[in-house]
């Protein structure tokens, strides 16, 4: 039984209700490039909805009419939730829209007069991360949070004026979480900035170096296995989930999975190997990260294994692909089939690249293992925090604060 449910079966006597009754709420737009005319607007995309924040610094624009910029424009305070990726993030727009839209892979969802826009959110992050939103979910594989789904999705409603206090008790203790987390984050921006110091801009390529393509760069590409995995099992399995979109490798949701002597050496990584999501949502396909242990693991079929040769680091590769300019690339060549996008270990493989000397990239890998060593002081101060957070959390939630 998850958390939410112990939660919904608590004396607080709140009544639960579906946030359908509480607000009203809207899909964005159907990006279509031949379809859609009128003027270019700005639009809001999956990545730029993060947990309880918008990032604007990476916003693309399509064509939208009149009509359009009325239906789906921003006030202040909506609720702005992904629908798919990790579906069910959440954030709240502040000010003016500035012309700026939103596509169909978000939600726009503007509360009623009984609920708190930030208990909202604080409510849904609740439900993300211990579970709760599992039963809302439609899809196996790449989930998605539907408007339907939203619409039936319940949480205990206190009073108004016991949610704005809720909220603001959470609001100070997520500040002080985030500022422990905004060290880890200007040492993952210290991987691109050193990038572009020793390689340059892979769009201009200023430092001359020779191009050809990733698969001059590697061994052999293979997919992973498409066996069914689950809670028993020999070996643990790298799903698509286990690539973070900002490459690195998460292995806090394990599944597992029996492999024969045979699948062993096919379906296992090794230090090194580079891993490269095939299939996911338009803005998250191609993630690519280094499998940096020694254990033994299985990695899934959404996944393709690549080795590098002689002539380039896996860390290198996957620094290229992790670029804006390689994240442009993959969403600009990656094919759609019913609703995910896709790029096989062919396509991967034609990729352009430019060359840099194999001991410069040699001396990246070394810089970003120094920041990978520093990242790791840094962790157990951020799990203790969000540790604090959460139980912070069900306190609020089970009415105990």
């Amino acid at each position: 039984m998850n958390l939410s449910l112990l939660l919904s079966k608590s004396s607080v006597g709140w009544p639960r209700v579906r946030l359908g009754d509480l607000a009203e709420h809207r899909l964005g737009k159907m990006l279509d490039k031949q379809k859609n005319t009128g003027l270019p607007r700005k639009y809001l995309r999956n990545p730029n909805i993060r947990w309880f924040d918008i990032d604007l610094s990476d916003l693309q624009e399509i064509l939208v009419e009149e009509k359009d910029l009325q239906r789906y424009d921003l006030r202040d305070g909506d609720v702005l939730i992904c629908e798919g990726g990790e579906a069910g993030r959440a954030a709240i727009w502040k000010g003016d829209s500035q012309g700026i839209i939103f596509q169909k892979a978000c939600h726009r969802v503007r509360v009623g007069p009984n609920l708190d826009a930030r208990f909202l959110v604080h409510r849904l992050m609740f439900d993300y991360f211990n579970g709760g939103l599992e039963d809302y979910y439609t899809g196996a594989t790449i989930k998605h949070f539907t408007g339907q789904d939203l619409a039936r999705y319940e949480i205990q409603l206190p009073p108004l004026d016991e949610q704005k206090r809720i909220a603001a008790i959470l609001d100070k203790a997520d500040h002080l979480r985030q500022k422990r987390r905004q060290a880890i984050a200007l040492l993952d921006s210290l991987t691109h900035s050193i990038f572009l110091e020793m390689f340059g801009d892979p769009v201009s390529n200023p430092k001359g170096w020779r191009l050809g393509q990733i698969g001059d760069l590697l061994d052999g590409a293979n997919y992973g296995t498409s066996a069914k995995a689950g809670a028993n099992g020999k070996l643990p399995i790298l799903r698509m989930g286990n690539v973070t979109s900002d490459g690195r490798i998460d292995v806090t949701d394990l599944k597992y999975i029996d492999l024969t002597d045979k699948e062993r050496d096919k379906y296992t990584v090794r230090r090194g190997d580079l891993l490269f999501n095939r299939t996911n949502s338009a803005d998250l396909v191609g993630k690519t990260a280094v499998f940096d242990r020694d254990g033994e693991f299985a990695f899934a079929g959404y996944l393709v294994r690549a080795r590098t040769n002689h002539a380039a680091t896996p860390e290198f590769v996957s620094a290229y692909l992790n670029s804006c300019h390689g994240k442009r690339v993959l969403r600009g060549m990656a094919k759609s089939i019913v609703g995910m996008a896709n790029i096989n270990a062919k396509e991967m493989q034609r990729i352009a690249i430019s060359i840099p000397p194999v001991d410069l990239q040699i001396r990246f890998s070394e810089k970003l293992d120094q920041l990978k060593q520093t990242r790791q002081k840094f962790q157990p101060l951020i799990e203790m925090a969000d540790s604090l957070f959460f139980s912070l959390q069900h306190r609020a939630f089970s009415g105990q604060l």
